[in-house]
Formats: C-alpha cells, sequence, structure tokens
C-alpha cells in the first residue's frame, strides 16, 4: 500500500492510560496541520482504557493486543498506518498544537532529511516546568533556527535531545529499516532512533513542542509499571546488535558515548531486577563511556571497590529508587489535591 501523500500517521501505545489518553489523543486532534491520522493500540490494558478510545469512535483507528509491550504495539500501529509521515506518542505525553505542522514544513523543505525532533518540556508535579535540551531551548526562547545534524550520535550523546514522541519520520524511512524490536523492553525506542539514523539525516527544531507530563507518570504508579521490564532487561549487546554494522567511522566516537547512555539506564535496571552481577559486568565493560552524572559516578565508583564496595554501591541505587517512590507518592496526592 502507497503512503497517502501529505497524511501524518499519530501511532499511541496504551497500557492502563485511561487517565491520560485523552491529553494525548486530544493533542493529536488539535494540531493545526492536517490530514491526521490517529492510531491507538491497547497494549493489553486492564482499566478503562478501550472504554476512553470508544469514546472517539470512528475517528480514531483502534487496535488492541495482549501485553507485548511498546515496541510491539507501535509495530502494530505502523502495519495499519497510511501516512507519508509517522510520529509516535505516548499516552502519558501531548503535543503544542504546532508540532506536527513544524516538523513537516521542515521535512519538505529538506527531502534528504529522514526525520525531525522538537525541543522538550517536562511538566513537573508542581506545575512547573523545564525546557530541554540547554542551550538550545531556553525561556528566553529557541537559541538558534532549525538544523539538520551533521552528526546525529554526537549531538544525541551531548544533548540527550530525543524522546518517543518529539519526532516525524518520513514513513519511506521507516519501509527502508524495518519495523522496532520487540525483544527489548528497555529503551527500544533508542535503538530505533540510532537504527533510523544510520539511513539518513536527522533534524533537531529548538521549540519546545511535545511535553512529557510527569503528573501522569505519578498517577499510572511509575515503578509498578517498570517492574516486568526490569525482569526482561536485555543486554548491551543485544541493544547494539543491528546499529553498530552499519555505522561510519566517523560516527562511532559519538555513538560511543550514546551506548554508554544506555549501558547506564541498563545497568541501573538490572540492579534493581536483583541481577547484581550482571550490572557489575555492564559497568566493567562500559563504564569509561557512561555520561558524568551522578548515577554513573556510583556505579563506577562502586565497581572500583570490588564486591564490598559494589554491594553498598547497590544499597545506595536501591536507596535513591526508594525515595523516588516516596516523591511520586506525594506527587500523587499533590494531583488528587488539585484534581489534575
Amino acid at each position: 500500500m502507497s503512503p497517502a501523500e501529505g497524511l501524518v500517521s499519530v501511532i499511541i501505545p496504551a497500557f492502563n492510560a485511561e487517565r491520560c489518553l485523552r491529553d494525548a489523543v486530544d493533542s493529536a486532534f488539535n494540531q493545526t496541520y492536517a490530514p491526521i491520522e490517529v492510531i491507538v493500540v491497547n497494549d493489553g490494558s486492564s482499566d478503562a482504557t478501550a472504554e476512553v478510545a470508544a469514546g472517539y469512535g470512528e475517528r480514531i483507528v483502534y487496535l488492541e493486543q495482549g501485553n507485548r509491550g511498546q515496541g510491539a504495539a507501535r509495530n502494530a500501529g505502523l502495519r495499519v498506518a497510511r501516512g507519508e509521515f509517522v510520529a509516535f506518542l505516548d499516552a502519558d505525553d501531548y503535543w503544542k498544537s504546532t508540532f506536527v505542522q513544524t516538523c513537516v514544513e521542515f521535512l519538505r523543505s529538506h527531502p534528504d532529511v529522514i526525520a525531525a525532533s522538537t525541543g522538550l518540556i517536562t511538566k513537573m508535579f508542581d506545575g512547573t516546568e523545564t525546557l530541554h535540551p540547554y542551550p538550545f531551548c531556553t525561556p528566553e526562547g529557541a537559541a538558534r533556527e532549525p538544523f539538520v545534524i551533521e552528526d546525529f550520535f554526537d549531538f544525541w550523546a551531548r544533548y540527550d535531545h530525543v524522546r518517543t514522541g518529539s519526532n516525524v519520520i518520513r514513513r519511506s524511512a521507516i519501509d527502508q529499516a524495518g519495523l522496532q524490536r520487540e525483544d527489548l523492553r528497555i529503551a527500544q525506542d533508542l535503538e530505533y532512533w540510532g537504527y533510523l539514523a544510520t539511513f539518513g539525516k536527522w533534524a533537531f527544531i529548538p521549540v519546545p513542542l511535545w511535553i512529557g507530563n510527569s503528573r501522569q507518570v505519578a498517577r499510572r504508579n511509575w515503578l509498578a509499571k517498570y517492574e516486568t521490564r526490569r525482569r526482561l532487561c536485555p543486554d548491551v549487546e543485544q541493544w547494539n546488535s543491528r546499529i553498530e554494522p552499519r555505522l561510519r567511522p566517523s560516527e562511532r566516537e559519538g555513538y560511543t558515548r550514546m551506548r554508554g547512555r544506555v549501558a547506564m539506564i541498563y545497568a541501573h535496571n538490572k540492579i534493581l531486577a536483583g541481577a547484581r552481577g550482571s550490572a557489575y559486568e555492564v559497568v566493567r565493560k562500559y563504564g569509561r563511556a557512561m555520561p558524568t552524572c551522578t548515577m554513573s559516578r556510583v556505579l563506577r565508583g562502586a565497581a572500583r571497590l570490588g564486591r564490598g564496595g559494589w554491594f553498598l554501591g547497590c544499597q545506595a541505587i536501591y536507596l535513591k529508587e526508594w525515595f523516588k517512590a516516596a516523591r511520586l507518592r506525594v506527587g500523587r496526592r499533590q494531583c488528587a489535591g488539585r484534581g489534575a
């Protein structure tokens, strides 16, 4: 089936998303751009997600599957998507009204670019907002005009600028690359962006048009959501397997640092899943490439101190997660108190 010219297919995986799905779907329908098709994929929800989706009737394409993860849900949406362009949106995030138009206009004026991403807004529990990435997105406005990224992996490693819902992608590039990997339950979206980047150029539009909603994360019991994913956390080598063979020599340095970020994510999740030995091997192998932050310093420092140090480092990470859970509980109470 040939893509419908100009159509943008918006694919929204939804797992137990009854409280936030409307915000995501409405933000897609409220875009200044048309035409848009919205595809909601219910990934085995046990709440009223199906009823919320049913309220849109034939305005959306609705699919159901067992709980197979976001990658599988996005792939299900891709199989029925008809658009010339594709955008993914998680059910607990949403867009400003000009997101799609801004991205599509850039792609139309740059036919050699396969994807465009925008700046990011994270809405915190107390209603405050943070902009990302700095220095491109600031309260004073965009620091520069939209641009084609010269070295995607270097830029990504430096600025961590990509989120699942912050991109619009040409369907032709997706057809060339193939679907997302369903065997990666953690960071499968990061793997897909990296893999797609080996097929063509990406652009960055330094205007914050994607909104990640921490209030909805608090509502949805973030920790419980990730328990299954953590138990199924893959190895870095699995994540790496289809990207690295396609890299150009000039991309390897930036990619190594980006892979270090993924390694840090995997080590953290393996520790929380109880796989401390496997996490130690990740840090031993990839620790030098991990980004400079508190988490990586704890992981690398603990690994250097031997078995006892590693045990203490893991306990520190457990404690950090306990405090995170406490903050989420406070966030839920704040949301409930505001009726948000």
